[in-house]
């Protein structure tokens, strides 16, 4: 009798190289058994090979594979207590459920510290009509003059235009947001450049969809402001971050 599967839900996490460019470095999984919760994080490949790159804060060892029934403390730390008054207000800034579960919250909200150089993403979702789906914040809002406006004038469900951004000096696959006015409004995070080109090349740009999800007000901090979805035709036989930087160091 084959046993029933464990619902697993992943985050892939990355470091910031001083010069700017970002790094896959490891995977976190966290695991529901009879209510209650598991974790493991094991490193990637890529880890070993990053200049400058050594460990994450608790987990030395990038040949091991680490368990725990509690969240790592590097992880935990990036977690805001549900008994902050502000917490509410928090998590309708990421247009998530009050009683979420907090790993839900460190995927939305990317689990970025100004303290540090790590932050986390979750892998896109397939949806029961096979689409291929994520939401993510438009990123370096305050780099590009006008930004901030464009994204005021936004209404939820506002399609938004993709640009390559092939003189980017960090990233020559970088790809720009921009409103149908061609406005800018940040660009696509790092994490899922590569993602995009792929679905480019197999369905085509018009086959590719991103809309404004959730807008915050210009009080909000400059990383918070947009949430965009991407959604798009999961195509036959394809899985996205499976390339040699994604695959673990030991199974």
């Amino acid at each position: 009798m084959t046993e029933p599967s464990v619902p697993e839900h992943s985050l892939y996490v990355t470091w910031r190289h001083p010069a700017g460019t970002i790094h896959p470095v490891g995977r976190l999984t966290r695991r529901v058994l009879n209510g209650s919760d598991s974790y493991r994080f094991v490193y990637l490949k890529s880890s070993e090979s990053i200049e400058g790159f050594h460990h994450l804060p608790g987990l030395p060892d990038l040949h091991r594979v680490y368990e725990s029934k509690d969240l790592f403390p590097v992880f935990r730390n990036r977690q805001m207590s549900r008994r902050r008054p502000d917490y509410p207000q928090y998590v309708e800034k990421l247009n998530l459920a009050i009683d979420c579960h907090p790993f839900e919250v460190m995927a939305r909200n990317e689990g970025r510290k100004l303290t540090d150089r790590i932050e986390v993403f979750a892998p896109p979702a397939r949806t029961a009509d096979a689409k291929l789906t994520t939401l993510f914040f438009a990123r370096g809002i305050r780099h590009r003059p006008g930004d901030s406006q464009a994204i005021t004038a936004l209404q939820v469900g506002d399609r938004l235009i993709l640009e390559d951004d092939s003189e980017n000096q960090h990233n020559r696959r970088a790809i720009f947001i921009n409103t149908l006015q061609l406005r800018p409004v940040g660009w696509v995070p790092n994490y899922l450049v590569n993602t995009l080109h792929e679905l480019r090349d197999l369905v085509g740009q018009n086959a590719i969809s991103v809309t404004a999800e959730h807008i915050n007000p210009p009080d909000v901090a400059p990383s918070m402001r947009l949430i965009c979805q991407l959604t798009a035709p999961w195509p036959d036989h394809y899985e996205p971050l499976t390339g040699p930087e994604f695959q673990p160091v030991v199974s």
